[in-house]
């Protein structure tokens, strides 16, 4: 789970490079073409053919849906509330995903676990620190909200999906369905501004951190303790911080740093093996 939130902090950093002058139809389509070319390779490297029955798993189907709407709905509250603000409610994933799990009763039910999450949410609070902005408005914050349920939801389909297909199928999966919906909305939308090379290069490393990251996600969600792989999940502000500090010179504040240390005992301690 670690390794995956550093792959998707890369592909963050990218896309907020590339949507300076790209739309996002065009960064989900451009990206999606080159993140199921990679996922195809990896697929045909197996072995294994490509199956279009595959989508007619219901819950193949349904992970599908939840990284589109996913996309969607992140895209949504960015445009319409600031990104501190967005950021903060979307890390209440991991907390929304262990209820969930011990609702379903796939895990038991354990305080400790639900304890760990919400200091790993606090952490994220400290680091982002949405009260430093000026109030929201309120349909950037449900639409956040949509975001955050979405992810959750997005991460319990995951354990379900992978048992049905390989990490690989899964990603060619996922990472088709989000490039067949920004090629519609790119046909639909106005006219964007055009691509350059540099773009181009851009959302190809993009599409390697994406894929590499769903691919990690796939494989910490597939048989690991939810209770003690979510916290993990905290660590993307952790990458995003450091990529932060490496490309745009950010300088971190006292409460950032307090913030990623909490993020970081919660991992440490999710990680301790229990008797």
């Amino acid at each position: 789970m670690a390794a995956a939130m550093a792959c998707w902090a890369v592909n963050d950093a990218l896309v907020k490079r590339c949507a300076q002058d790209l739309s996002v139809p065009q960064i989900l389509a451009v990206r999606g073409l080159f993140a199921v070319a990679l996922a195809l390779a990896l697929v045909l490297l197996a072995r294994e053919r490509p199956r279009p029955r595959w989508l007619l798993r219901p819950e193949v189907a349904l992970r599908c849906a939840l990284e589109v709407t996913t996309a969607a709905s992140a895209t949504w509250a960015l445009s319409l509330a600031p990104l501190g603000v967005v950021t903060a409610i979307s890390m209440t994933a991991p907390l929304w995903a262990v209820m969930g799990a011990q609702l379903l009763r796939w895990e038991i039910r354990a305080w400790p676990r639900l304890l760990g999450v919400l200091a790993g949410l606090a952490g994220a609070l400290l680091v982002v620190q949405p009260w430093q902005n000026q109030p929201p408005a309120p349909a950037g914050v449900a639409a956040a909200l949509v975001c955050a349920l979405c992810l959750a939801a997005r991460d319990l389909s995951t354990r379900r999906a992978a048992q049905a297909l390989s990490a690989p199928q899964l990603t060619l999966m996922t990472s088709a369905s989000v490039g067949i919906a920004g090629v519609i909305a790119w046909q639909v939308l106005p006219p964007a501004q055009p691509l350059t090379t540099a773009h181009l290069v851009w959302l190809a490393a993009a599409a390697l951190g994406a894929t590499a990251g769903n691919l990690l996600l796939v494989a910490a969600l597939r048989r690991g303790d939810l209770g003690r792989v979510m916290p993990l999940r905290f660590s993307l502000l952790l990458w995003s911080t450091l990529l932060g500090m490496l490309i745009w010179q950010e300088r971190p504040s006292a409460m950032t740093w307090l913030g990623l240390a909490l993020i970081a005992a919660t991992g440490a301690a999710a990680l301790r093996k229990r008797p």
